[in-house]
């Protein structure tokens, strides 16, 4: 394992990741079935098969347009003939998927991989799926992704969280509560969550939940007949599967003028498409500037430690410090993008836990004030867990 010269303490990483044990099997999910979700296809690197290479879900929209999420995408650079959308069976390693290359890319304009806000992706593809397509929910569908509505997640994604082999053959489903957005402002910091364009989803007991892999993958919502796209999977905190936890999904709706418009489709309801609203403006610079600085790590069989610190004149205005951990897809495996709020446990020290997968890693640290407003430039550090 390559880490940084502060950091002897990351090699129990990969100790405790070796030691996890492969989940059942989406974590609490169940097997799917060729009805749950027709319009379900995977991402996969152009020419490899979905059996070794399968990264994200997506939904067909259209037979020659999927939706997924922006941060399935490997950075700014990724080129649309580097990606293939596999479809039509259950399994990663039936003979009959159907494979088509991606000719087209329409990524989000106001897309925030700070926030992972507007995760959001479009793509065209080079040939017909010939599958079944799912609409976008609009105006009238606001009752699917309301509080206390039941969605249907499926994906090929992790069973286990701490089991990087845990990648089902078989596509699993689950069924996922929406909750009032105060749950996930309030487990990952107002200044992340966006009730405006993410749907917050939380099991009573943990599970089901989605997990690294089922990125992009669809939240479904209707009776049958009547099935709506009304979310994408975005991420979630730093396990899949805890209790206390939540998972944050992009909201299709707020999404679908811009989503029919870069798909090239009408709008059935009637309304006017409507672009973009451009990025707001990044707050001012705090006059008192803080600077953080990523400190040791310390690992136990199940999370890791992250100490933060803090120093500068405007310490004092420090309300909230999170701390994010994001993976690229890379060699067979999937992106992963998981937050942490980081505690105060004494003036300047903050303390985070968190899981750290395999793979080059990107770990930043943001400060915000009460307001939101971020405090500082972020901590950065990337170190590679093997």
């Amino acid at each position: 394992m390559r880490i940084p010269s502060w950091n002897a303490a990351i090699a129990a990483i990969a100790l405790s990741l070796t030691c996890a044990t492969q989940a059942q099997a989406v974590v609490g999910g169940r097997d799917a079935t060729v009805v749950d979700n027709p319009s379900m296809v995977g991402l996969v690197e152009h020419g490899q098969p979905a059996s070794d290479a399968l990264f994200c879900g997506g939904a067909l929209i259209a037979p020659t347009v999927v939706v997924t999420a922006m941060h399935c995408l490997d950075g700014a650079s990724q080129q649309p003939g580097t990606i293939d959308v596999v479809g039509g069976a259950l399994s990663r390693t039936d003979p009959n998927l159907k494979s088509v290359q991606v000719a087209e890319l329409m990524r989000h304009p106001n897309w925030d991989e700070s926030r992972t806000l507007h995760d959001v992706l479009v793509m065209r593809l080079t040939a017909p799926l010939p599958l079944p397509s799912v609409a976008v929910a609009g105006p009238d569908d606001a009752a699917l992704s309301a509080p206390g509505s039941v969605l249907r997640a499926t994906g090929w994604g992790l069973t286990n969280f701490k089991d990087n082999d845990s990648q089902p053959d078989q596509l699993k489903e689950a069924d996922i509560p929406v909750v009032d957005d105060s749950v996930c402002a309030g487990f990952f910091g107002e200044a992340i969550y966006d009730a405006t364009f993410q749907l917050c989803g939380r099991s009573p007991s943990g599970k089901p939940d989605t997990c690294q892999g089922d990125s992009g993958g669809p939240l479904i919502g209707g009776g049958a007949g009547a099935e709506r796209l009304v979310g994408v999977v975005s991420y979630g905190p730093t396990s899949c599967g805890a209790k206390d936890g939540a998972a944050v999904y992009a909201d299709v709706a707020s999404e679908r003028g811009w989503i029919l418009s870069s798909a090239g489709l009408p709008d059935t309801t009637g309304a006017t498409p409507t672009p973009a609203a451009p990025a707001p403006p990044a707050p001012p610079a705090a006059k008192n500037t803080v600077k953080l600085r990523l400190g040791e790590i310390s690992c136990s069989d199940v999370t890791c430690r992250v100490i933060i610190k803090a120093s500068g004149k405007g310490r004092a205005d420090i309300a909230d410090v999170i701390l994010r951990v994001n993976r690229r897809s890379q060699d067979g495996l999937p992106p992963a993008k998981r937050f942490a709020r980081a505690k105060k446990v004494r003036p300047g020290r903050y303390s985070a836990k968190t899981l750290l997968p395999y793979g080059v890693l990107s770990l930043s640290a943001v400060a915000y004030d009460q307001s939101g407003a971020q405090l500082g430039k972020p901590a950065k550090e990337t170190i590679v867990v093997e």
